[in-house]
């Protein structure tokens, strides 16, 4: 039986990559159904920035690359949101002071959240916190972005995407306590921990949020089997080709996940792969 893969969380860039029709292509054959494509900042896809309108010039991209996945026979879904790594690049290379930063964030998660109550695109993806060393102050403005992106999502039912450090149960709590202002037990199952380490996976799930892990067959063989299949697979590849793979190549994760649901079960693969997606994105099973 080939397991149907789901990519929670992936980046496609049709200038400077391969694009979201070649993905969807090698993704499907490999047995893809899924993928979760999250808009690249605006220089990422060459584009100038002039402020907000660079943003909508990415969704534009974006909502292109989705629909050229869906005719390729992958289904999907699609975030748009502002990378906190931006807050760091307005700042150092546009020159833009902390206060102009932290307001154009809060227009252009406003701007999507106003798109998602209209159908397109579904979330907020990535806002969060940086993980890097960087400034008190740029951290503090990526906050504050986030927060008011967790509130759009309550009010227009969006999905986010969380970029944030992979501290675990600290991580997590802090995230809960945010959320926990606003009342909505319902919202935590749209609010997705990206990017995180499998062990920190389990109790993210125990506090009722869903979370993706990086698909690498390192990483697969070492907890595939091992911890509850309460997370979804991430292939976090950024389709550029001055950095190959990373994370991994989705068609690369699936035929690792083939190799694998031998090890595990395809019970367990079919949890991962499909039944938390469906659950968390809200698409129709394979």
């Amino acid at each position: 039986m080939t397991i149907p893969v789901g990519d929670a969380h992936s980046h496609t860039n049709p200038v400077r990559g391969l694009g979201a029709a070649k993905i969807a292509e090698k993704f499907k054959e490999s047995g893809g159904w899924f993928m979760a494509i999250v808009s690249l900042s605006p220089w990422a896809y060459g584009i100038e920035f002039t402020g907000i309108e660079s943003y909508r010039s990415s969704l534009d991209i974006l909502a292109r690359e989705c629909m050229e996945a869906e005719k390729a026979g992958v289904k999907t879904a699609c975030l748009a949101g502002f990378h906190p790594a931006d807050v760091d690049r307005l700042i150092d290379k546009y020159r833009m002071k902390p206060e102009e930063v932290l307001e154009l964030g809060l227009r252009v998660v406003e701007m999507i959240g106003e798109g998602c109550r209209e159908g397109f695109p579904d979330g907020i993806g990535e806002v969060g916190r940086q993980h890097y060393k960087t400034t008190a102050e740029r951290v503090l403005i990526s906050e504050l972005i986030l927060e008011r992106a967790i509130e759009i999502a309550r009010d227009n039912g969006c999905l986010v995407h969380m970029h944030l450090e992979n501290a675990g149960p600290i991580t997590a709590r802090l995230v809960d306590i945010a959320v926990g202002r606003y009342g909505d037990s319902e919202l935590k199952k749209r609010l997705v921990f990206h990017h995180m380490k499998p062990s920190h996976a389990v109790y993210i799930d125990k506090l009722g949020y869903p979370s993706t892990v990086p698909g690498t067959p390192e990483l697969l063989r070492n907890i595939v089997g091992r911890i509850p299949p309460v997370y979804m697979l991430e292939s976090d590849h950024i389709d550029d080709p001055m950095r190959p793979g990373a994370v991994v190549y989705p068609w690369v994760m699936a035929e690792h996940v083939q190799r694998l649901a031998r090890k595990a079960g395809e019970e367990y693969m079919y949890r991962v792969n499909v039944d938390n997606i469906v659950k968390v994105y809200g698409v129709e099973p394979p």
